[in-house]
C-alpha cells in the first residue's frame, strides 16, 4: 500500500535519528523516489519534517506532560509519530484535528500496532488540555524557558546566554526556528547577477539581490525547483548561503590557493569565479565522495583551475605542499551551530563533549594547513559555528604557538558591519538574515 505524506515524513524523521544523516538529502531522495519534487505534497513533506526538527524541544516538553510515564524511554519511532501529529495540531491547519489523530493512529498500526491506543490517548489528551499546558516561567527561569519554548538544547542556551545575554539569545533561538531563504550564488564565469535575475524573473521566480554578497540572489518564491531549470543545469548558478559566499571574499588576490577542507567545493568554485579562472586552486578533503562531487561541479560550472585531491589534513601535510601557496583557506569541520535554521537536526545530536573533539581536530588541521603557506602569504580560518570554543579560541591558541603569523583585518570588500572590534569576521542569523559564520585572516610574516 502506498504510504501517505505523513507516513513518509515519519520515516525520514526516523532515518535522521538512526543514521545521523542530514534531513536534506533524505528528503530529496524521498521526493525523487515518489515523484513529489515540485508538487504541493512534496512541499508539505518538507514543511512537516523541518517543522518537527526545528520545534522538537518545544513539542517534547508538551508530550512529556501528556504522556503517563517516562517520555524519554518511549520508542523513538512512536515519539516521531507523536511529534509530527502534535506539530500539525498546534502549528498547522492543513488537516482538521480529528483527521490528524486518525492518521497518526493508522501510521502507528503499521509501525507498532500495540502502541496505537497510546498515540490516540496522548493526542486526544492534548486536544482536551491544550490551553492549560504551561512552559517554564519566563521570569523565574529564563534559561529553561528559552530552551523549551524556543526548542534548543539547554547546554547551548546556557553558553549563548553567557556570550550574548538573555534577550539576544532569545532572538537568536527564535531566528533559528524560521524558514531560511533559498540563496543562490551567480557563477560570474558564465553570467552576471543582473542578467541571471532578469532570466529568473522572466520565468516567474520572485528574487532579490543579497544585501552583503555581490554575487548572491535570494529566491522568495518560485514556480518550480531551481535545480530543475536550465540555468542550474548549464552552470549559471550554485545554491549557497550568503554567509558562505562572503567567506570566499576574505581571500586576498592570489595566484595559488589551497582550500584545505573543501567539502563539495562551494567556496573553491566561488574563488575560481572571483579570480576569473586564472591561477591555481588545489581543493582537498578527506572524504572521497565529496571530492567526486566537486569534480562534477567543476565541469558543470565551467572551471578549469581547480585540482581536487583526497588528502586528510588531520595527518601531516604532504611534503610537496609545504610553503607552496599564497593563500590557504581552512573551513574547519565544526559543530555547525551557525546553521541551525537550515540544519535543525544538529541541535539534537551535538553535545558539549563534541565541542572538545571538534576543537582538538580544528587545532591539528589549522596547524598542518599553515605549513602550506608561503612567506608573506595568508591563512584564512573559518567555521559555521557561533561558539568561541571553535572560533577565536582556536585562532588565539594557534597564534600563541606560531609567532610568525599575525591577525590582520579583512579586505575592504567586506562590509564593516560584519567585522568585530578584534578584526574577526562574524555573521549571525538573527542580525544579518544569513547563516552564522566566523572568519579570521592570519598573515605569515
Amino acid at each position: 500500500m502506498k504510504k501517505t505524506i505523513r507516513h513518509l515524513a515519519v520515516d525520514i524523521l526516523n532515518q535522521v535519528q538512526t543514521s545521523q544523516d542530514f534531513a536534506s538529502p533524505l528528503i530529496d531522495d524521498c521526493l525523487d523516489k515518489n515523484t513529489l519534487s515540485g508538487t504541493p505534497d512534496g512541499r508539505l513533506l518538507t514543511h512537516l519534517v523541518y517543522g518537527v526538527l526545528r520545534l522538537r524541544g518545544h513539542l517534547d516538553w508538551i508530550l512529556a506532560i501528556l504522556y503517563h510515564g517516562n517520555f524519554n524511554k518511549l520508542d523513538e519511532g512512536i515519539k516521531n509519530v507523536l511529534r509530527l501529529s502534535l506539530y500539525q495540531l498546534k502549528f498547522s491547519d492543513r488537516l482538521p484535528d480529528f483527521a490528524v489523530v486518525d492518521e497518526a493512529v493508522k501510521i502507528t498500526k503499521i509501525l507498532a500496532p500495540d502502541k496505537s491506543a497510546l498515540v490516540n490517548a496522548v493526542l486526544r489528551n492534548y486536544l482536551r488540555r491544550a490551553q492549560e499546558i504551561a512552559f517554564p516561567s519566563e521570569k523565574k527561569n529564563m534559561v529553561e524557558y528559552i530552551a523549551t519554548f524556543y526548542s534548543h538544547p539547554l547546554w547551548l542556551v546556557k553558553k549563548w546566554i553567557k556570550l550574548f545575554g538573555f534577550e539576544e539569545t532569545r532572538s537568536l533561538c527564535s531566528a533559528n526556528n524560521e524558514l531560511p531563504p533559498l540563496t543562490l550564488r551567480v557563477n560570474t564565469l558564465k553570467t552576471s547577477r543582473k542578467n541571471l535575475m532578469r532570466k529568473l524573473i522572466a520565468i516567474r521566480f520572485d528574487c532579490e539581490e543579497t544585501k552583503f554578497s555581490p554575487d548572491g540572489i535570494i529566491l522568495n518564491t518560485s514556480t518550480n525547483p531551481i535545480q530543475k531549470t536550465e540555468f542550474f543545469e548549464n552552470g549559471l548558478l550554485r545554491i549557497q548561503d550568503e554567509a558562505a559566499q562572503l567567506i570566499s571574499c576574505l581571500v586576498n588576490p592570489a595566484k595559488s590557493i589551497m582550500d584545505a577542507c573543501t567539502g563539495a567545493g562551494g567556496k573553491a568554485t566561488h574563488l575560481a569565479a572571483i579570480f576569473k579562472n586564472k591561477g591555481q586552486i588545489i581543493a582537498v578533503d578527506s572524504n572521497p565522495r565529496k571530492i567526486n562531487e566537486l569534480k562534477k561541479e567543476v565541469i558543470r560550472l565551467g572551471i578549469n583551475i581547480i585540482e581536487a585531491r583526497t588528502i586528510d589534513l588531520s595527518a601531516e601535510l604532504p611534503e610537496s605542499f609545504k610553503k607552496k601557496f599564497d593563500s590557504v583557506m581552512v573551513d574547519a569541520p565544526c559543530s555547525g551551530t551557525g546553521t541551525l535554521r537550515r540544519n535543525p537536526e544538529i541541535k539534537w545530536r551535538t553535545t558539549q563533549k563534541d565541542l572538545l573533539n571538534f576543537a582538538a581536530a580544528q587545532k591539528i588541521i589549522l596547524q598542518n594547513a599553515s605549513m602550506a603557506v608561503k612567506k608573506g602569504g595568508f591563512l584564512i580560518y573559518c567555521t559555521c559555528s557561533l561558539l568561541p570554543d571553535e572560533n577565536e579560541n582556536i585562532v588565539n591558541d594557534f597564534l600563541k604557538h606560531n609567532i610568525k603569523f599575525s591577525l590582520c583585518p579583512p579586505t575592504s570588500s567586506i562590509n564593516r558591519q560584519l567585522i568585530d572590534s578584534h578584526g574577526f569576521f562574524r555573521t549571525y542569523t538573527h542580525k544579518h538574515k544569513m547563516d552564522g559564520f566566523f572568519g579570521a585572516i592570519l598573515k605569515s610574516k
